[in-house]
């Protein structure tokens, strides 16, 4: 399957890839659509609490971490919204890119820098003609065991900057084949600074994330497995929530999530550790125990 009627989407001026009448039709379709995308999901929709939204365009901004949290979030929006998108693959080539289209999408290549910054200007454009977007500023699928929200992008301030328009968060919580989600409060970021604003975003996404899994990931400790299989666990978690998309790409998964410069990881910080020639002055780090070589 190829959407080739598709790859307009990628033209770089915005006025060739969001038009005026296309916000009109779209606006009017809403909610047809958002009656019919939940039944294109594996998974049931459960929304915990929903915020008003106050009246015209709203910059949302959700967390990322399975594969029908896109379509959750459109719903819980309750507005029209063009969703902001970087797998192509998947859109090109499967009927997500159909119903994403009828919904309204920005599709961008994240492996080019220009496609990044047309993007800014197509979600400015969707705004200027009244309608919400909805964006992933972690970018990527936030696959961590222990973080709730991995780092984000700082565009989605830079939209509310230029716009004016307020932004609210989306988090979404899945258990099995049910997703729990929360729509948070509309708040204008703009009165903070940039920094200030990314980590105001990134604690109200983690709090409710937080929130939802206090009240709906209940386990006993005996059910979790031990051993080699708990190392396995996580991986085994993550590769059967991937096995659902049919186009996955590895690569601009990797090469796209958000990397916080002031953070060395562990890979990196022992990197030197492969490099060294045993004497008996370091011999001492080559300690099997240390698990670092």
């Amino acid at each position: 399957m190829r959407n080739r009627f598709l790859e307009y989407l990628l033209d770089e001026n915005p006025k060739k890839t969001i038009s005026k009448l296309g916000t009109i039709i779209r606006k009017a379709i809403n909610p047809l659509v958002r009656f019919v995308v939940p039944f294109t999901a594996k998974t049931k929709l459960k929304i915990i609490r929903s915020a008003k939204m106050p009246k015209g365009p709203v910059i949302f901004c959700s967390t990322h971490g399975f594969k029908d949290d896109i379509v959750d979030a459109v719903v819980m929006a309750k507005k029209q919204t063009y969703i902001l998108i970087g797998a192509l693959s998947q859109i090109m080539h499967s009927f997500d890119g159909i119903y994403a289209w009828i919904n309204g999408c920005i599709l961008l290549d994240r492996m080019k820098k220009s496609s990044r910054k047309a993007s800014k200007d197509k979600m400015l454009r969707a705004l200027g003609l009244g309608s919400s977007v909805l964006i992933f500023p972690e970018a990527t699928w936030n696959n961590s065991p222990n973080q709730m929200t991995s780092g984000l992008f700082s565009g989605f301030y830079d939209l509310a900057v230029a716009s004016g328009f307020p932004v609210a968060v989306i988090a979404t919580h899945r258990e099995g084949k049910n997703v729990y989600g929360i729509l948070d409060e509309a708040f204008d970021v703009t009165k903070f600074t940039r920094e200030e604003g990314v980590k105001i975003l990134r604690d109200k996404m983690s709090s409710l994330r937080w929130e939802l899994m206090e009240k709906y990931s209940k386990i006993k400790r005996s059910a979790l497995p031990y051993g080699l299989e708990a190392d396995k666990y996580w991986e085994n978690h993550i590769n059967s929530l991937i096995a659902e998309v049919e186009f996955w790409d590895h690569e601009g998964e990797i090469q796209s999530k958000f990397i916080d410069k002031t953070i060395t990881e562990p890979s990196v910080a022992f990197l030197h550790l492969k490099h060294l020639v045993p004497n008996k002055n370091n011999a001492f780090l080559f300690n099997k125990r240390l698990g670092r070589i």
